[in-house]
């Protein structure tokens, strides 16, 4: 199969030009079976995000979970000293970055750790996934006041939109790593390639993957529909989750080749028309924003 969808990088013919535009998704993918057998995220995350859900979370007891693995708490700590944070002065004892965090940055911490931890060892091409979600992640972050909701709610969520490209890049590096370095129209080309592929697109891959491991409905919604049109009428996370994508690709941070590059200022102008795109970053804010914060996810 690989020999099959390998091309010459030079060609300029985008490689998957031949899969029909009006495919569509099987009503139910298919799950290949290598992806499920990935490790699951780390259960120490799981525990994060299953605690704080609660009104009466016990920061303590939230610590003293953090706590049981050594290498979890000491890279949340790490973290948490980062730009990514912006503590004023440094941290020693995770408790302390706990009791001044509040849950949603926690949540976004333990996520940082827990993807981190599931990427392993980085090849060029899981470090330009990794760098996308990043980048998705530190946008949303700073876009959110726009859309009305939490940074860092919406942080968590763009860090894992592309969970599932990172999982089959990882299950099926020689099937999939030729789709990643393809040229293609536009993102719905990359699924339809996707799809040709391994059966399941990227979208429906991470879905499954965060229903796998008990993620809230709203990460599966968001693994599934990032690449759909903006619309006024979805939740406000997966708009924001939406735009962050789409301006990361506009940035410099695509994980793949396009024919024609997405342009910020047409992306901007997509938003529903009750929100206020003037109030938006330019693309050079965000790009020295994304530049700066990459640094501290390694």
């Amino acid at each position: 199969m690989t020999e099959r969808f390998a091309l010459e990088q030079r060609s300029p013919v985008p490689p998957y030009a031949h899969i029909p535009c009006c495919e569509q998704p099987a009503p139910h993918a298919e799950i290949p079976v290598k992806l499920g057998n990935l490790p699951p995220l780390n259960a120490i995350a799981n525990q994060v995000l299953a605690a704080t859900a609660s009104p009466n979370v016990n920061l303590k007891q939230l610590a003293a979970v953090m706590e049981h693995d050594p290498a979890f708490a000491a890279d949340a700590l790490l973290i948490a000293n980062s730009a990514l944070f912006g503590f004023p002065a440094r941290i020693q004892v995770l408790r302390h970055a706990l009791a001044v965090l509040g849950t949603d940055r926690i949540k976004a911490l333990a996520i940082t750790v827990a993807m981190r931890s599931f990427m392993g060892q980085k090849g060029p091409q899981l470090h330009q996934c990794w760098q996308h979600s990043a980048a998705c992640a530190v946008i949303a972050r700073a876009v959110s006041p726009v859309f009305g909701i939490t940074g860092d709610t919406a942080y968590t969520l763009a860090l894992l939109h592309d969970v599932g490209r990172l999982g089959l890049l990882k299950s099926y590096p020689a099937e999939y790593s030729p789709v990643l370095a393809s040229q293609f129209d536009d993102p719905d080309h990359v699924l339809r390639a996707e799809r040709a592929v391994l059966r399941v697109d990227h979208g429906a891959a991470g879905a499954w993957l965060v229903n796998k491991w008990s993620f809230p409905a709203s990460f599966a919604q968001v693994c599934e529909q990032h690449h759909e049109p903006l619309a006024a009428q979805d939740p406000e996370l997966l708009q924001v989750i939406k735009f962050s994508c789409r301006a990361a690709d506009a940035i410099g941070f695509a994980v793949t080749r396009y024919s024609v590059a997405p342009e910020y200022s047409e992306i901007a102008r997509s938003l529903p028309p009750h929100l206020p795109a003037d109030a938006l970053p330019s693309a050079g804010e965000l790009t020295a924003m994304v530049a700066d914060q990459l640094k501290s996810f390694g």
